[in-house]
């Protein structure tokens, strides 16, 4: 059953249109239902619809959503997010501006070793050359591409902003340029072009970006408060001749402006294209003491598009509660205390999560539930992808599918007894595949690069879907895998068979985690997609990531505040809200505090039921420093009056309880655990 402004949304036919939906509002069944209805009732063909979402699980959910909701006979639109969705045109068209349907998609520590050695000789300062990476991660993310003309004085604006003289951008330029000219002769890809190239691809063959436009008769982005600018290009080039795109978002969402994301892009797209505007206020999830605090907390924030959230769930309704302890053992001891009595009153850990603004406080957290036994996962808290088991695994997939990937090649060489940087360089001169050189190394290392081109050559045959199974079965991959298992063991332990399988299952386990990621890419593709679109697809998770870690179930979450975006818990702990944490400084300066205050609002958002904000008076925030005095969040003051807001003040000589009632069902939880536990 829809509400009556959801039911707007869904009704909405042609022509731009934003909708504001705050937290809690349903938005994802909103864009599903509207989706269902233009493919079923307004004649919109699978082929003519584009949904793009900002995380490849996101995707899945609403793939799976509308495939549940839509009669057999009909065919999905395109799902996907944004770089998905670009590397589908470039798999397309690209090669009529030079890209290949073989190039692989490098990871970020490839690509970032390729830039830096291209820019090593004009800029010997690896400091400053750290400078320029960021730099060109700032023009990337506004769309702007070295090999277009229009966009260099722009280009060379950024430059002169960031320091460089006239002379350095044009030096900084060409670097760029060369960039460029090395991924085509490697048939390689990074992130940024999985945007910048479809850009580039659409303003070179006007015919095509025209035959696309006509096709498509709806276009919807959810999440459009994280759209940066080149993404935003990208959408205006592909706007269907209706002009009916639909933006989702929350601008008081908007986190990632660290990341370049644009949360201007919805103010400008209402102005810019008369958009109608709808607003999705009712918030489902959360009671009324945590809708109202967020709001009253976010609309101190004056750039912003404004709503008036309200919940709709009626009930107990707990005012949020902040603890204050003398430090950060305290804190973290008080947390468990309370997750103890949380799981004593019949909650399962699932329910529960502990928040954070730094991935290091999860470590103080992380020994007081070990001592009580608590379960728990750490989401987002180490990238599978800088496991070195998982870029192998990666790189083995990637010159499977390109020969010519110099990069995975050099990474693969590890694996191969005698193939040193030489052996690399002495098989990449000149062009062809690369492991029909074999008969220029010496025997040995010759020997095992002819066994590693037949098992790319099966390998490629097979497909991504074989890929975890090729690892685990291959001599050379084994071995490898075997040797860094043995160096991780204990000196001196004697290392038996069962001690080696022992210590390779974190591995296996990464690389199980990796290959079901790939599976679900490659399960949404359409059938008998030809294999360089399946490696395309399955690849993704180079860059991407593979957004799956632990199931969750049985486990209390453990996860900074970015991580846990799009998230819902019935109890949510905010660990640390003081000020230097939330908002966060750095260097002593708070660098932007609308979006810090943006990042507590999601924090506070996340819970169902209960919020419990946790303040130490002294804290090590990572800096050296050891621990250092801090004050309790200026933004405690902006959840709203004192009364919205429960302190409870457990430092040394100054403890207080909660209310009553609130103080006796807590203490009935903690007797029964201790009960339990003794």
């Amino acid at each position: 059953m829809l509400d009556d402004d959801q039911a707007r949304v869904v009704a909405h036919e042609d022509g731009p249109a934003a909708v504001l939906a705050g937290a809690g509002s349903g938005k994802t069944r909103c864009t599903t239902e509207r989706a269902a209805r233009r493919l079923t009732e307004a004649g919109v063909p699978g082929a003519g619809m584009v949904l793009l979402t900002f995380t490849n699980k996101a995707a899945t959910e609403m793939r799976e959503r509308l495939r549940a909701r839509l009669p057999a006979e009909y065919t999905l639109p395109w799902i996907s997010t944004f770089h998905s969705f670009g590397n589908g045109l470039l798999r397309q068209h690209g090669e009529a501006i030079g890209i290949p349907r073989r190039a692989t998609l490098m990871d970020a520590d490839d690509a970032t070793r390729m830039l830096d050695a291209l820019l090593a000789r004009p800029f010997p300062d690896k400091g400053h050359r750290q400078e320029l990476l960021r730099l060109r991660e700032k023009i990337t993310a506004r769309g702007l591409d070295v090999t277009h003309e229009a966009d260099v004085p722009e280009i060379m604006s950024l430059c002169e902003a960031d320091g460089l003289d006239r002379t350095a951008g044009r030096r900084f330029r060409e670097g760029l340029r060369r960039y460029e000219e090395e991924k085509r002769r490697a048939a390689v890809l990074d992130f940024a072009d999985l945007i910048l190239l479809p850009i580039r691809l659409l303003r070179q063959d006007p015919a095509l970006a025209a035959r696309l436009r006509a096709e498509l008769r709806d276009v919807t982005v959810d999440e459009a408060q994280d759209t940066d600018a080149g993404q935003f290009r990208l959408l205006q080039l592909i706007a269907p001749e209706s002009r009916t795109v639909v933006l989702v978002g929350d601008d008081d969402q908007a986190i990632y402006e660290w990341r370049h994301a644009r949360p201007e892009n919805m103010r400008d797209f209402i102005d810019q294209y008369g958009a109608t505007v709808y607003r999705l206020e009712r918030n489902y999830r959360s009671t009324a003491a945590i809708v109202s605090g967020g709001a009253t907390l976010v609309r101190n924030n004056t750039e912003r598009l404004e709503k008036t959230p309200f919940a709709v769930r009626s009930g107990e309704d707990a005012p949020l509660t902040l603890v204050e302890y003398d430090d950060g053992e305290a804190m973290a001891e008080g947390v468990a205390d309370r997750l103890s009595a949380a799981l004593a009153r019949d909650r399962g850990p699932e329910d529960l999560a502990v928040l954070y603004r730094k991935n290091r406080l999860a470590r103080g957290m992380e020994a007081a539930l070990l001592r009580r036994g608590i379960p728990y996962r750490i989401k987002a808290g180490t990238d599978l992808l800088g496991y070195a088991d998982v870029r192998m695994m990666l790189a083995v997939g990637r010159l499977a599918s390109n020969r010519h990937d110099i990069r995975a090649l050099s990474r693969v060489a590890d694996m191969i007894p005698g193939l040193g940087a030489r052996g690399v360089a002495r098989l990449t001169e000149g062009s062809g595949d690369p492991l029909q050189r074999a008969a220029r190394l010496a025997p040995r290392a010759a020997a095992a690069v002819e066994r590693l081109g037949a098992g790319m050559a099966r390998l490629h045959g097979d497909g991504p879907g074989g890929l975890l199974a090729w690892c685990e079965q291959d001599g050379l991959f084994r071995h490898w895998l075997t040797q860094r298992a043995r160096r991780s063991m204990q000196a001196g332990r004697a290392g038996g068979a069962a001690d080696v399988e022992q210590a390779l299952r974190p591995a296996l386990g990464r690389m199980a985690v990796v290959q079901r990621a790939m599976d679900r890419r490659l399960a949404s593709l359409p059938a008998g997609s030809p294999p360089e679109a399946a490696w395309a697809a399955a690849l993704e998770v180079v860059a991407a990531g593979t957004e799956e870690g632990d199931a969750g179930e049985g486990k209390v979450t453990l996860s900074t505040v970015h991580g846990a975006k799009g998230l819902e818990w019935p109890e949510v702990h905010l660990y640390g809200f003081s000020e230097g944490l939330m908002p966060m400084e750095r260097d002593g300066e708070v660098e932007n505090l609308a979006e810090e205050r943006r990042l507590a609002y999601v924090a506070v958002t996340r819970a169902q039921d209960a919020v419990t904000l946790h303040h130490a008076d002294a804290l090590d925030l990572g800096t050296g420093r050891g621990s250092e005095p801090l004050s309790v969040s200026r933004f405690l003051g902006e959840l709203g009056p004192g009364e919205a807001v429960t302190r409870v003040d457990r430092r040394r000589g100054r403890t207080t309880e909660p209310a009553a009632g609130q103080a006796r069902d807590w203490l009935a939880a903690m007797r029964k655990t201790l009960d339990g536990s003794a």
